[in-house]
């Protein structure tokens, strides 16, 4: 599984094909070749599906903020404002600082923070 709890894509077309392939020979043994057939081009057509509708919502997460940093990446898209220019230094600082709090009381309070975690440097 993903390190987010969820199945990666690779995985989900793993899984579909190892599944496509125990329906396919369930079909042929049990049903016959033109049931088979028309099984495995749905399958071909859900495999498609599946691949064109993960990448229409994974696309569209990288233009969530500006500069397309992504939304769970706040440390980077501090980074990508300042070297814009769109925050001073010690804008950049406090909200780093903020960042780096926010990060501390969710691990003491036991939340997952893997993509932010980050340590105070000083």
């Amino acid at each position: 599984m993903g390190s987010d709890g969820g199945y990666d894509i690779m995985e989900v077309f793993i899984i579909k094909f190892v599944l496509a392939d125990v329906v396919i020979i369930a079909a042929l043994l049990l049903a016959g070749p033109i049931y088979a057939v028309a099984i495995t081009g749905l399958l071909v057509l859900s495999v498609f599906l599946t691949w064109y509708l993960t990448q229409r919502v994974g696309g569209g997460e990288a233009d969530a903020e500006p500069g397309g940093a992504r939304e769970s990446d706040p440390v980077t898209a501090l980074q990508e404002r300042y070297a814009a220019g769109e925050l001073s230094e010690a804008e950049f600082e406090a909200k780093l600082d903020r960042v780096i709090e926010a990060n501390e009381r969710a691990e003491r309070a036991g939340v997952e923070t893997e993509e932010l975690a980050i340590e105070r440097s000083g």
